[in-house]
């Protein structure tokens, strides 16, 4: 019932896509929604190797309500039934993989290796999102740098809530100082940034940086996370998120990284919750 899109207008890596892939399985895991995270890249499998080996669906880490998918011909199969003004009920699901049952699907990226058929299929992703945001509670979705301005602009413009990714720095804060005064979306409030591959011994900490950036509410931040990090390319995410989620020795850098994706989490529906959206 909410689209939540993850963005970032900066060139350099913010860590993004992983920190969406936190959240989203994180928010599937701790609470009772069932979410889409969608995929935009151009020849880009990121979100999927986090949940499955190269090539194979993993069985690795199954529990109740955890089931392997069976792959159709994703977007691209989507896009087709949009033209054809064919949609129905639960039709995207049809052409996502499954993580948990009735919790996480995966809608990955367009398959194709030529950049002008990526760029006609990304043209239908906000009339995708229309359709998916009728099945499910929430719908991630990691907006790829290399779409186009128009569908970009299309799928922010539909967004209930724009998480901006960005680096901890000074460069930083002055490019989101400057992007509030160019950019006439921030007016609508329904903006949250978050810090990606965060580290909380830099001067640069969500406090601070909430500080200077005169935020009501402390921003957000996924911390970076070596075991995460190695399981976003082993297929494992999954696996990780279950294995960590009840723990509670505070010295374990794993800890940090499980209470800061929470608090996330919880930010993110409280600002749905603000802005009077139901899930």
């Amino acid at each position: 019932m909410a689209i939540i899109s993850f963005w970032s207008n900066i060139k350099r890596e913010t860590g993004q896509t992983l920190s969406s892939v936190a959240i989203a399985t994180s928010m599937a895991i701790d609470h009772n929604y069932k979410i889409l995270e969608v995929a935009t890249g151009f020849q880009d499998k990121v979100i999927e190797n986090c949940f499955w080996e190269p090539d194979k669906v993993s069985t690795a880490g199954l529990i109740p309500g955890m089931q392997q998918s069976t792959f159709n011909s994703g977007v691209e199969g989507l896009v087709k039934i949009v033209q054809s003004n064919r949609t129905s009920s639960n039709i995207v699901a049809d052409y996502a993989r499954v993580v948990f049952r009735d919790r996480l699907d995966i809608l990955p990226a367009p398959v194709t290796d030529n950049i002008e058929d990526y760029n006609r299929t990304t043209e239908y992703y906000a009339q995708l999102l229309n359709v998916a945001n009728r099945d499910y509670n929430l719908v991630f979705v990691d907006i790829d740098k290399g779409m186009s301005e128009e569908s970009k602009k299309a799928i922010l413009q539909q967004s209930d809530v724009i998480v901006l990714t960005l680096k901890q720095g000074l460069d930083c804060l002055k490019e989101i100082v400057e992007l509030r005064k160019n950019t006439s979306f921030f007016e609508n409030n329904n903006i949250i940034l978050l810090a990606g591959k965060y580290d909380k011994f830099s001067r640069y900490n969500v406090t601070n940086m909430s500080r200077e950036l005169k935020e009501k509410r402390k921003m957000i931040a996924v911390p970076y996370n070596t075991l995460f990090f190695e399981a976003s390319s082993e297929g494992t995410v999954a696996d990780f998120f279950i294995k960590y989620r009840t723990i509670t020795d505070q010295t374990d850098r794993n800890y940090i990284f499980m209470q800061e994706t929470k608090r996330a989490c919880d930010e993110i529906l409280f600002k749905l919750q603000e802005l009077q959206i139901r899930v």
